[in-house]
């Protein structure tokens, strides 16, 4: 009876077995499900309002296409600048009367008729009035002592000439003549000696370079020279204010000329 009792309540190895086995299988399954509700709520994505009219229209202005590029630069060796025409002010020209002489000029003089009293007009006899002291009788008024007609007296406008300092203090763009110019030139090519250059220039009433001359050549290259003078006739100033107008100043500019 004993023995029966034991035997009936001894443990099962394989149901013990099943046991553990559904228990680990339980913890695993816990596991993977509380993981899964975790990572299921990072991966949630809050819904958002729709976009407004304003947004719709500024995307389509940012997809716009961009501006053509800009054109490639030109060549290096034809960055050549278009010399810029001086407007010369016309001068007044003298208006010349077209004036006819008499065929015959009596040399009498007219006889005074009596009861009337003759003007009296300073000069020789049979003068007319306005004319100048000197004239001779069948002259005009206005003419002058000897023959011919007085001509209108054109005022020119003074030069001043200043030192070079002076007048490159009120430079606006006054560039050095430039060297990949003079590596181009005979004398830079064959012996490379170094020289001097002096450029006479006047610079006008509205500030432009005039009157460019080359008064000591460069030895050797008169190439340097023209350089040296396109290189002055591009220069700008403001103009030179004496008394209260623009006056017309001129120098002279020196280039030691050196090549590399």
């Amino acid at each position: 009876m004993f023995d029966t009792y034991l035997t009936s309540q001894g443990s099962d190895k394989k149901r013990r077995t099943l046991l553990v086995g559904a228990a680990v299988v339980t913890i695993i399954g816990t596991m993977i499900g509380l993981f899964f509700i975790w990572f299921a709520g990072k991966m949630s994505i809050s819904r958002v309002s729709p976009p407004t009219l304003e947004f719709v229209l500024v995307q389509f202005a940012m997809d716009e296409a961009p501006p053509p590029p800009p054109p490639p630069p030109p060549p290096a060796g034809d960055d050549v600048e278009e010399e810029v025409e001086e407007d010369v002010p016309e001068e007044d020209e003298p208006i010349e009367e077209d004036i006819t002489q008499p065929d015959d000029v009596s040399d009498k003089i007219p006889d005074k008729k009596p009861g009337k009293s003759a003007s009296k007009v300073p000069g020789v006899p049979g003068g007319v009035p306005g004319g100048v002291p000197g004239g001779v009788p069948g002259g005009i008024p206005g003419g002058v002592p000897g023959g011919g007609i007085a001509k209108k007296q054109t005022s020119k406008a003074t030069t001043a000439k200043k030192p070079i300092k002076a007048v490159m203090g009120q430079a606006v763009f006054a560039p050095d003549p430039k060297q990949s110019e003079l590596q181009k030139t005979q004398a830079a090519r064959l012996h490379k000696k170094p020289g001097k250059n002096i450029t006479s220039f006047c610079v006008s009433t509205t500030g432009k370079v005039v009157d460019v001359r080359t008064k000591k050549k460069f030895p050797g290259d008169a190439q340097v020279d023209k350089i040296c003078r396109d290189t002055v006739s591009k220069w700008r100033f403001k103009p030179f204010i004496v008394g209260g107008k623009p006056q017309k100043t001129c120098s002279e500019a020196v280039f030691d000329i050196t090549f590399k």
